[in-house]
């Protein structure tokens, strides 16, 4: 598990896109054949989170994996003000870079902000989406709850301080919360999402800089929440419930937001599925990337 991240990054490549007139150094990974899906990470990782659904998209599928800005092997510029509008403007470069028109994008907690901010631009994105499949994440604000380490990481001065705090075994204890009983956080894994994390990151406080998508993303809640719930592209949500912060609550809301929407809630997994459950998981994403 050690060689994990060295053998994820091994496979993909870093590639020079233009975002908002800068150049920027995204790592991508491309596998697979056919339609083309797009894996969108959560905070605090990168697209190794998707390494146990990947193989099996890939054996039907282009998989396009990606690290936004600021995570994994990406660019983290230093003293950087990230924003989740910014990292939608990134998905559209590297699609235009691989010439890809037409995607299928899954995307995972802060990926999902991003995705939800491609839907609301519409033909603007730059490429059509055939697709949309959300994972959990804070899709509706008034029913996210996010964890106290990050609400305190955003109160000036005292983010400083948390950042400095943020060990590793840290790292790894806050995470473990949000996973089910039943399928709990592999700790050599969550070392490797660490490590991850780190790699590159020139301030030692990225980790707070990045939580600036919590104020952002309920500053355009409107925009955001109508764009999943009013859109023609097909919607579907994979939910685990085990998950306080975004579980049997959101996938309520979503439910009560929109009647009939395909909705698959796994009873046994917590905030993430993918890395809990990832045979069914990308079961049931086959089954909806088409």
């Amino acid at each position: 598990m050690t060689d994990l991240w060295e053998q994820w990054r091994s496979c993909g490549e870093l590639i020079d896109v233009a975002v908002r007139g800068v150049t920027r150094r995204i790592f991508v990974r491309t596998t697979g054949s056919g339609p083309v899906v797009v894996l969108l990470h959560g905070f605090p990782s990168s697209s190794l989170e998707w390494s146990g659904i990947e193989p099996v998209l890939a054996a039907e599928r282009t998989v396009l994996s990606i690290d936004f800005l600021g995570y994994g092997a990406s660019e983290k510029p230093p003293g950087y003000r990230y924003s989740i509008f910014e990292q939608a403007d990134l998905v559209s470069a590297v699609l235009a870079a691989r010439a890809v028109t037409h995607a299928h994008v899954v995307a995972y907690d802060y990926g999902g902000i991003v995705l939800s901010e491609l839907l609301a631009r519409g033909p603007a994105a730059g490429f059509q989406l055939t697709g949309a499949t959300f994972l959990n994440g804070g899709l509706i604000a008034e029913h996210y709850r996010p964890r106290l380490v990050q609400r305190a990481a955003l109160i000036p001065g005292l983010g400083r301080l948390l950042a400095r705090a943020y060990t590793e075994s840290v790292f790894v204890r806050s995470w473990s919360e949000v996973f089910s009983a039943e399928h709990p956080l592999d700790r050599d894994l969550a070392a490797t999402h660490y490590r991850a994390l780190r790699s590159g990151d020139p301030d030692g406080d990225i980790s707070r800089r990045l939580l600036a998508y919590i104020p952002e993303r309920a500053a355009h809640r409107e925009r955001l929440e109508q764009a999943i719930f009013g859109t023609d592209v097909p919607v579907s949500f994979l939910w685990g419930v085990r998950d306080p912060v975004s579980g049997a609550h959101m996938a309520k809301a979503i439910a009560d937001r929109s009647p009939g929407a395909d909705l698959v809630e796994y009873p046994d997994a917590g905030h993430c599925p993918h890395l809990e459950i990832p045979d069914r998981v990308a079961a049931d994403l086959l089954a909806r990337a088409r």
